[in-house]
């Protein structure tokens, strides 16, 4: 069997472009950057040993810890760099300085955490791999080295960290994304019928206009699916137009009269990679 055009497309095909602190305060690129960045997940797992088993056993095995790292080697020397690598260290923004102090000793302090370092990765059909890692900080020994007829080069290893205070926030993600660009904004829809509509015509088809351009590949039955509220699967057929960001779904025949429908619509994304909030709409036919 031959691979396919989407496995081509997701062929990554250049370096990575790594920010501190993407799409927040204080957002700024690490480079020039040498070899590209490096992302490593380590996971921890422990089997559950019991008698008479005969080795590692499904449904037995216990999930400990997760550590992500991302490895870049920067070739800026600014003060501003350092600070990243030594983030223990006090950092004075107006002097242009970094101290290590008596009182550095303890715990490290929230400021010294970045919101969050990203890597993004070009694909051969354009488009980039985006990998954030929340909470990052540098937990590797630092070294800067001045070299004849060479570049000194700092080399970070930016470790992601829980959040001991909301353990509903992430460690890290890895999307698709369009551009490397700061849109952060969801997808909405208008469906037609809308929610809680009555009489709604038995041989109508459903639309779902998008308030702007989304993944084609997302327009498929598995997000889109119609049921009776008794749970009956509805069968029939999608459409998408880009032009008009308009969805459609025709269904293989006639609604059943005085009924009640749901509509669920759900893992939109739009060109960035933002995911739509689901979309349940409830309506009852003619």
């Amino acid at each position: 069997m031959s691979i396919t055009e989407t496995q081509l497309e997701n062929v990554q095909v250049d370096y990575g472009i790594v920010f501190a602190n993407y799409g927040v305060a204080g957002e700024r690129r690490l480079g020039p950057t040498r070899g590209g960045g490096s992302f490593k997940v380590t996971a921890k797992l422990r089997d559950i040993e019991y008698d008479g088993g005969n080795g590692k056993s499904k449904g037995m095995q216990v999930l400990e810890d997760i550590i992500a790292i991302l490895s870049v080697i920067v070739l800026d020397t600014s003060i501003e760099t350092l600070a990243i690598a030594m983030p223990w260290a006090t950092y004075d923004t107006a002097a242009g300085t970094i101290i290590a102090k008596t009182t550095n000793i303890g715990g490290i302090p929230d400021g010294s955490y970045l919101e969050n370092i990203t890597m993004f990765a070009k694909l051969m059909n354009g488009q980039y791999k985006k990998i954030t890692l929340y909470n990052a900080m540098s937990e590797s020994d630092f070294t800067l080295a001045a070299k004849p007829k060479g570049e000194a080069e700092i080399g970070l290893e930016l470790t992601a960290h829980w959040d001991a205070f909301d353990d509903t926030k992430d460690l890290f993600k890895i999307e698709d994304v369009a551009n490397i660009g700061g849109d952060v904004t969801i997808p909405t829809v208008i469906t037609v019928p809308t929610d809680a509509a009555i009489a709604v015509v038995v041989s109508a088809n459903l639309t779902a206009t998008f308030s702007e351009d989304v993944k084609a590949g997302d327009i498929n039955n598995d997000n889109f699916v119609l049921a009776k509220a008794d749970g009956t699967v509805v069968a029939g057929v999608l459409t998408y137009a880009a032009a008009t960001k308009v969805a459609a779904f025709n269904p293989t025949a006639d609604l059943s009269a005085a009924t009640a429908y749901i509509w669920f619509i759900t893992n939109v994304r739009d060109l960035a990679g933002n995911k739509m909030a689901p979309k349940i709409v409830n309506f009852t036919t003619a």
